[in-house]
């Protein structure tokens, strides 16, 4: 390989962490696709402390076989997170755990974490939006505070939090997942405040469980009801149960990834229906298109850009030698803009036919347990939006992207024009 070849892709790298490089990677990308993996990208994992914690140096993978190869071969890249379990942060669950333990958990989650649990949202959502557009008016609208509005109020639903709870939820969640500039001690202070709130949330929750004492187990199946911070206390799968801590990891996990990325998600839907009207028109003339359209800009312009992984031994990824130890980025948002894979990558096409194939929401057991949840969010803000305005538009004020970390792709501040 060239020098001019090796200093392009240091060069690139380097960018790839810089305020330009985060609010638009998607060159950045198309520059390293070809020579990946790429060693020597340094960054942090989310829930690190910048100015408390270390970068970690890692093989950046950029194409989408072997981003995909990484994502289901849990046994060689490990999901485990020793720099976040050393930092003062918390260690989520799910995201940071490996077999046998990751399955453990997820069986118990899922089965508290029910689909018919989430359903149950569906109802509720399609009355709080349109109340929430209502706030929002019409013309020059800043959409972002909109967009928080809806995981953070389903996320207090479904645990069954106090009414107020979401306000404090989309500031935790960005100083946890990197995605606001902060100091290290303000990030500190914000994880600490989260994990307190949550602790106590659940005492509270446990004191209530015993003065029913109802004795049986839940039954999933049939007792949707509940609220799911009492559903995790009480969920039983042969024999084991959740501990308090693990329950608080979940609360915490659901919180930082779940709340961030579907406002973020909310962001990019609606900035793409502003910018293709003849997409858009399709949609509004056909409602069942909206699906494709939710994984289209899932793969175009999903909000989750890369995760790390650390080597469990010594493996070969595109004729490059990965030590046992050596950390590992898989960039899902390279490997969903993959020319190989998908045909005129930049182009937003509802008609593409492996439009599923996107890994926004990851791949194998690692796949994310919200994926339903946050479809439904979505899907009930499309839809009021669509009922509410006869166009959408960009304005003159592009809006302002996300700079702090490439963990997400994503506007702060988007202004469209609703009419």
């Amino acid at each position: 390989m060239s020098t001019e070849i090796v200093s392009g892709a240091v060069s690139a790298l380097e960018l790839l962490t810089t305020p330009v490089g985060i609010a638009n990677p998607y060159p950045l990308y198309d520059e390293l696709r070809p020579l990946s993996p790429v060693a020597g990208y340094r960054d942090w994992p989310p829930g690190t402390v910048p100015g408390a914690d270390e970068p970690v140096t890692a093989w950046a993978l950029f194409r989408y076989d072997q981003v995909f190869a990484a994502a289901r071969d849990s046994a060689t890249f490990s999901s485990r997170d020793p720099l976040q379990e050393a930092s003062s942060a918390p260690s989520l669950m799910l995201v940071n755990t490996d077999p046998p333990k990751h399955e453990v958990e997820r069986k118990l989650v899922g089965q508290a974490f029910s689909p018919r649990r989430v359903k149950r949202l569906e109802g509720w959502l399609n009355e709080l939006v349109p109340r929430l557009l209502d706030d929002l008016g019409s013309g020059d609208v800043e959409v972002m505070g909109f967009a928080a509005e809806i995981p953070t109020r389903a996320m207090v639903r479904l645990l069954g939090l106090p009414e107020g709870d979401h306000i404090r939820f989309r500031r935790w969640a960005n100083a946890f997942m990197l995605s606001s500039s902060l100091t290290a001690a303000e990030r500190v202070a914000s994880n600490e405040e989260m994990v307190a709130t949550f602790a106590t949330r659940l005492a509270e929750h446990t004191a209530r469980l015993a003065e029913r004492a109802a004795g049986s187990p839940i039954n999933p199946d049939v007792d949707d009801a509940e609220d799911l911070i009492s559903a995790l206390l009480r969920v039983e799968v042969d024999g084991q149960r959740l501990t308090p801590e693990e329950i608080v990891r979940f609360c915490v996990t659901l919180v930082v990834a779940g709340s961030e990325t579907t406002t973020f998600l909310i962001g990019n839907l609606l900035h793409a229906m502003a910018r293709e009207p003849e997409v858009t028109a399709r949609i509004r003339a056909d409602r069942t298109l909206l699906n494709v359209f939710v994984e289209e800009t899932l793969r175009l312009d999903g909000p989750p850009q890369r995760l790390f992984r650390i080597a469990t031994r010594d493996v070969e990824v595109g004729g490059k030698l990965i030590r046992k130890g050596e950390w590992v980025a898989l960039f899902f948002g390279s490997a969903n803009r993959d020319p190989a894979v998908f045909g005129d990558p930049g182009r937003l096409d509802i008609d593409r036919p492996n439009i599923r194939q996107h890994l926004s929401f990851g791949h194998g057991l690692h796949f994310c347990l919200g994926a339903s949840l946050a479809r439904l969010e979505v899907l009930a803000v499309l839809n009021a939006v669509l009922d509410r305005y006869q166009a959408i538009a960009l304005t003159d004020d592009p809006g302002t992207k996300q700079t702090a970390s490439l963990l997400t792709h994503a506007y702060v501040r988007l202004p469209l024009h609703f009419s």
